[in-house]
């Protein structure tokens, strides 16, 4: 085999490494461009295949047999030197570019396997994925327009817009469609919204104006309905309402419910104050609205112990509206009946009698309330009527052994109600060898203590033995003492109605157990509180 020979050999060689290659790598790719013309391209190759096989055949035939002879023939001339004028191709260029186009050839079929085309989204110049066609990324990209347009019921829009670049990647990094999905809808998304602003102070943003006086109608509507027994005058916001348009981030924008829900629930704000003289944890609760347990949360580190001067936090939740209900109603209330004391000589001084019963009467009352969202700030009687008059209770009062003093019964009716349900354990008088001062009405920790009157209080805090104590002074020379207390609720100076919530019972001071300790005190001293209860 001479030099042109081996020449022609080695570039069939290559030919046939390439179609070999193109064969069983390439075929499947190429393939799927033609889909179209599948079944006729696999007619024609069952068709021409045998004399391609046959064609093959021959040829590897005739190259081994060329083969052999050519090593043959390269034997001889190693041995008469000749070789040498056959190894003169290596030492010309063209031989090298053949090889080095035959590897470029196989590497290049490799590479093609391995990696495609394919496109790299951007948005501000910042790559968010990759994807199989421009197409496909603009699909994805629209559906997600227009998701979030159903979403909102208007118009999206991208501030920047999204470019596609084309570029070789490996086909197991290219993003599936669910992650491009979620890479499009976290790009910063705009539309045209409405900004609440209640008394100057941005509140929310929603949609539009019309889905804004959506939430306030709806919060009105929620004020009808806990107020359904009333006749609604008139609702209206305390706070100028104004709506402000400008374009907004589409994940700034609030649901309507979570709107509604900011409304009714308000806002946690929290300032500073500072302790003064005569301040208790009760007091500075009472006098701010809050409870305890919520100055408490506040402050972890706070103790009963306050130092002047010290500062705590007071946080509280403030109402981004306050609405303002006017309503009329008419209610029927019970006319609490009078006691009447009758002295009576044949009875032991210090004993007490009931003659009769006290009865009830019961009125037609028409009242206007004027509330802040589900606060009375104003209640006015337009009319009233009587429907049956009270029967006054009579007491007779034993004045045998000694002289009695007539007592005060407080401010008009000389009615006190009970302030806690449940039986006396302790009544008033001598137990042994002390005198007991008041009464112990049983009752569970925890259970709300009312006023027994209305009144001012005179004393709300640590009160020694007593524990937790709240004093009101009911005028005319009537007090009531509320001892042991779990907890106060009212502070020093306040004015109470009666029936008014202004603790709870506990077993604070010297007590053996929760229960109230109930005193009636007329003129500075006490007396039995069973002549005053009804």
């Amino acid at each position: 085999m001479n030099l042109k020979e081996s020449r022609r050999a080695f570039y069939l060689f290559c030919r046939r490494c390439q179609l070999w290659i193109l064969k069983e790598c390439g075929i499947k790719g190429w393939l799927v461009q033609v889909k179209k013309s599948f079944a006729t391209r696999l007619s024609d190759l069952r068709s021409s295949a045998p004399d391609w096989w046959a064609e093959r055949w021959e040829w590897m035939r005739d190259s081994v047999s060329g083969g052999a002879e050519s090593i043959g023939s390269y034997i001889q001339d190693w041995r008469t030197g000749k070789h040498r004028e056959r190894l003169g191709f290596l030492r010309k260029p063209g031989f090298y570019a053949a090889v080095l186009a035959g590897f470029l050839l196989l590497y290049g079929n490799f590479y093609l396997v391995q990696n495609r085309v394919a496109y790299a989204a951007y948005y501000q110049g910042k790559e968010i994925g990759l994807v199989a066609s421009r197409r496909q990324g603009q699909e994805i990209m629209a559906s997600v327009q227009k998701e979030l347009e159903n979403r909102l019921g208007q118009r999206v829009y991208l501030p920047s817009p999204l470019t596609f670049r084309a570029c070789t990647a490996s086909r197991v990094s290219l993003d599936s469609p669910g992650q491009l999905h979620s890479a499009f809808f976290g790009l910063p998304w705009l539309t045209e919204g409405v900004e609440v602003v209640i008394a100057g102070r941005p509140a929310f943003l929603l949609p539009n104006r019309e889905a804004a006086q959506r939430v306030l109608n709806r919060l009105k509507d929620e004020y009808r309905k806990k107020l359904a027994g009333e006749k609604i005058e008139a609702i209206e916001f305390s706070e100028k309402i104004s709506f402000r348009s400008r374009p907004v981030a589409v994940g700034e924008i609030s649901r309507e419910e979570d709107a509604l829900s900011l409304l009714k629930q308000g806002r946690v704000q929290t300032r500073k104050y500072r302790v003064k003289e005569g301040d208790s944890l009760w007091s500075i609760a009472r006098a701010h609205g809050l409870l305890v347990k919520e100055l408490l949360d506040a402050n972890p580190n706070l103790t009963e112990r306050l130092d002047i001067d010290q500062e705590i936090n007071l946080a509280a939740v403030q109402p981004l509206l306050h609405v303002r209900i006017t309503s009329s109603a008419v209610k029927r209330e019970a006319i609490p009946f009078d006691v009447q004391v009758r002295l009576d000589s044949k009875l032991r001084r210090g004993s007490a009698k009931v003659v009769r019963d006290g009865e009830e009467g019961q009125k037609e009352v028409v009242y206007r309330f004027v509330r802040e969202n589900d606060r009375i700030v104003s209640q006015q009687v337009l009319a009233s009527r009587v429907l049956k008059e009270p029967v006054p209770k009579i007491v007779a009062q034993g004045t045998a052994g000694g002289r009695l003093y007539a007592f005060s019964r407080g401010s008009g009716s000389g009615v006190l109600s009970w302030p806690v349900g449940g039986g006396i354990t302790s009544g008033y008088g001598y137990r042994g060898g002390e005198f007991h001062s008041g009464i112990d009405i049983a009752a569970g920790a925890g259970v709300a203590v009312h006023a027994a009157a209305g009144g001012r209080v005179v004393e709300a805090g640590w009160g020694g033995g007593y524990g937790r104590t709240v004093v009101i002074d009911h005028g005319n020379g009537l007090a009531t003492r509320y001892a042991h207390l779990s907890r106060v609720d009212v502070s020093t100076g306040e004015t109470v109605s009666k029936g008014e919530v202004i603790g709870a019972v506990g077993s604070s001071g010297r007590a053996t157990g929760p229960h109230l300790h109930f005193e009636v005190m007329s003129n500075g001293g006490s007396v039995n509180p069973l002549n005053y209860l009804r």
